[in-house]
């Protein structure tokens, strides 16, 4: 079964940390650890490309992504979650384009057109470049949800053997988008990255685009 929450767990717990959380320290569930199980948006496979299909999925997204704008449909056809735990982020930046107001051209595609003009008569404005990656990119999200400036997504999800009960779905989903704080705290390393993030400053530098999974090691 696959449980799909919206943000990073709020508590900075990371995917190894969260899964400690789950199976070891409050026993919530048993997560699918097994390599050869896989999970697809078209259901669960074998490994590989040419994986053996076993039995359509069952998921579940949280509400809070529902009231993000992100549903089922939100994951490409080819969308692969895989199985235990896992941290997502997803990175869009729409284009722009600066315009004569009015037209569709550019200052200088204007004056190439209609020749020596009066800037004091022309008006320039920033407009959205509409080409198909957006478009299809944005169809993905409920509509008049998408997000029309540059954003990033963040998920968890995971999978498990079983479906949880409302007790244990309700716990998981505090941990991860409520911040609550994990049970029995002195059962988690203090020290960086064993069961924490690790913040990370911004160095000035570029920035990148598309999707990126990051799962459980």
């Amino acid at each position: 079964m696959l449980y799909i929450f919206a943000g990073f767990p709020q508590n900075n717990l990371h995917a190894g940390g969260l899964q400690f959380a789950v199976e070891e320290v409050e026993e919530l569930a048993i997560l699918e650890h097994d390599e050869n199980i896989q999970y697809r948006k078209e259901g669960v496979f074998t490994p590989g490309e040419e994986g053996e299909w076993l039995r359509p999925i069952e998921y579940h997204v949280s509400d809070l992504c529902v009231r993000d704008g992100i549903t089922w449909d939100w994951f490409p056809e080819t969308f692969t979650f895989g199985n235990g735990v896992s941290v997502h982020k997803t990175q869009a930046s729409p284009e722009y384009k600066t315009v004569v107001h009015g037209t569709d051209l550019n200052l200088d595609q204007f004056l190439h057109q209609y020749g020596v003009t009066k800037l004091t008569d022309l008006a320039l404005e920033r407009t959205h470049i509409r080409h198909e990656g957006w478009e299809k990119y944005e169809a993905r999200w409920l509509p008049g949800t998408c997000p029309q400036e540059p954003h990033v997504v963040h998920l968890t999800w995971l999978v498990t053997t079983h479906r949880l009960n409302r007790t244990a779905y309700e716990r998981i989903r505090a941990l991860i988008e409520g911040g609550a704080e994990p049970k029995d705290f002195h059962l988690f390393s203090e020290t960086p990255g064993h069961h924490f993030s690790v913040p990370r400053v911004y160095d000035g530098g570029p920035g990148y685009g598309g999707e990126r999974a990051f799962p459980m090691p």
